[in-house]
C-alpha cells in the first residue's frame, strides 16, 4: 500500500450516508490543487485523526466514470474560456463499484459558489441523455438539451474525506479520452476542497506547505486535450505540465465520446488489438 493509502486507512471511517446527512454540499465553494502524492499523505498523517475517510463495503478508494455534454459549438466550454458568470456542465457520473448512475448539471452562480443538481440516470446509458435527462437539463440551463451529445469522459479513482460541513476530494490516476485521443493525467493528486465558505483546514495546510490553488477543470482540460481547434488559453501551462498522451496500458475500459454524436464504445481490449 502507497504512504497515501497508508495514511488514509488510518482515519476513522464515515459512511455514504452519515457524510450526506452532515454535508451535503450542493451549494459549496471549491478550491481545486495539485499536490504531490507524499505531500498529501504527509498533511494527512499529520492531522491527528481530524478528517474521515468515506468507506463502503471496506474500500476507501473508488472508481469514477463521467461523461460530459457539450453542444456542437461547445457553448458549456466556450463560457468557461469566456470566464462568463453563470457557466454551466452536464456529464453522467458512473460509480464503477456500486453500479449507480446519476446526471448532474453543475453551475457556477453569485460570488463563485458552485451549485449541483442531479438525478439518477440509466446506467446503461451514459453516453445519452434520454427524454427524462434532457428535460431534466433543460430546466436547470434555461436553454435545448435535445441538441447537446457526448464530448469527453473522464476515468479516476478518488478518495473523499470530511470534516463537519467540510469535503476534500482526492482524484487520482486520471485518465481524458475524446475524439478518439486518449491523455493520461498527474502522478500529482488533483485535489478539491469543498466547503460552504471558503478555505478550511486543508487549504491551510497546503498554503503552508508552498501549494497554491490552482485553475483546473476536469472538463476544460478535457476538451482543451482532445479538441485542440478550440480556445484554451486559460489551461494551456496545466495541459503543458500535466498531461500527456496517455500509453496502451493506461487504457481501461470507459464510454468514449466521438465527434459525431451518440459516441462509441472503446474498450482497452480493442485499443491493444489496434496497436497490435
Amino acid at each position: 500500500m502507497s504512504e497515501l493509502g497508508v495514511a488514509v486507512h488510518a482515519l476513522e471511517p464515515i459512511s455514504l450516508t452519515e457524510m450526506n446527512a452532515r454535508a451535503r454540499l450542493l451549494t459549496r465553494v471549491d478550491r481545486k490543487y495539485f499536490v504531490p502524492r507524499a505531500v498529501l499523505a504527509q498533511i494527512v498523517s499529520a492531522s491527528g485523526g481530524f478528517y474521515r475517510a468515506l468507506e463502503i463495503d471496506g474500500r476507501r478508494e473508488f472508481r469514477y466514470d463521467t461523461v460530459y455534454f457539450d453542444s456542437p459549438r461547445f457553448d458549456f466550454f466556450r463560457a468557461h474560456v469566456q470566464g462568463r458568470r453563470h457557466r454551466y456542465k452536464v456529464r453522467t457520473r458512473t460509480y464503477r463499484d456500486s453500479g449507480d448512475c446519476l446526471l448532474e448539471v453543475k453551475s457556477k452562480g453569485y460570488r463563485g459558489q458552485t451549485v449541483k443538481e442531479r438525478v439518477a440516470h440509466d446506467a446503461d446509458g451514459p453516453l445519452a441523455l434520454g427524454a427524462e435527462g434532457s428535460r431534466f437539463v433543460g430546466l436547470v440551463t434555461g436553454g435545448p438539451a435535445d441538441v447537446l451529445r457526448p464530448v469527453v469522459s473522464t476515468t479516476y479513482h478518488r478518495v473523499t474525506l470530511t470534516h463537519g460541513d467540510q469535503r476534500v476530494t482526492c482524484d487520482l490516476d486520471l485518465i481524458v479520452h475524446g475524439a478518439g485521443a486518449v491523455f493520461g493525467g498527474p502522478d500529482d493528486v488533483l485535489v478539491e476542497t469543498k466547503s460552504p465558505g471558503g478555505a478550511g483546514r486543508l487549504d491551510r495546510a497546503l498554503l503552508e506547505c508552498g501549494v497554491r490553488p490552482h485553475r483546473v477543470s476536469k472538463y476544460c482540460v478535457g476538451v482543451a486535450l482532445c479538441y485542440p481547434h478550440l480556445p484554451h488559453n486559460p489551461w494551456q501551462r496545466t495541459l503543458s505540465r500535466y498531461f500527456r498522451p496517455a500509453g496502451i496500458s493506461e487504457v481501461s475500459e470507459v464510454a468514449w465520446p466521438g465527434p459525431e454524436g451518440p459516441g462509441y464504445a472503446a474498450t482497452r481490449r480493442a485499443s491493444v488489438a489496434a496497436s497490435s
